[in-house]
């Protein structure tokens, strides 16, 4: 599925949530809600450490062009489709983590801003509506990047026996 196709369907499934948690009334705590806020932001911290020791790990020229580009010519994934589609996955899990970093820092501070001004009852609401809308969306965003962490390791190992495997097959030759 292409990034635009995906933008529209959690563009549909935001507003679908936000229907939904209208229609029920749904009351909350903003208290209950940042303690849900604080655990996507140190599961996000984890996808940070353990995507960037895999790129790390699995791309060191990557990683060398970055740190000193004049080294290292081009960072080179033509050898393999698969090896470039896996580093695109790692590459899209930091970012989806990313930004669920950067929408919850903007529900912190749309909180201390929200503060300020007195509301009806029915625009509260209606941001509470939102706001949960908003979680649940950048809560599936990731259990997507925790998703890819699991199925990496996996992949990890599938190639570890493999090349096991494989020594094995050549050694008895």
């Amino acid at each position: 599925m292409n990034v635009y196709h995906k933008l529209w369907l959690y563009l549909a499934a935001l507003v679908g949530f936000q229907i939904l948690f209208t229609s029920i009334s749904v009351d909350y705590r903003f208290l209950d809600l940042k303690e849900y806020l604080l655990v996507l932001l140190a599961v996000s911290s984890m996808v940070f450490t353990l995507m960037g020791i895999w790129i790390a790990f699995l791309y060191p020229n990557a990683l060398r062009k970055i740190v000193s580009p004049k080294q290292i010519e081009v960072a080179d994934f033509s050898e393999s489709l698969s090896e470039t589609r896996r580093l695109e996955g790692l590459v899209g899990s930091v970012l989806r983590s990313s930004l669920v970093v950067i929408v919850i820092m903007a529900v912190f501070a749309g909180k201390v801003l929200f503060s300020f001004f007195d509301m009806e009852e029915h625009a509260v609401s209606f941001v509470k509506a939102a706001l949960l809308s908003i979680v649940a969306i950048i809560s599936v965003l990731q259990l997507e990047s925790i998703f890819y962490v699991a199925y990496s390791n996996v992949m990890f190992i599938n190639d570890l026996h493999r090349k096991r495997e494989d020594r094995e097959a050549d050694y008895d030759i």
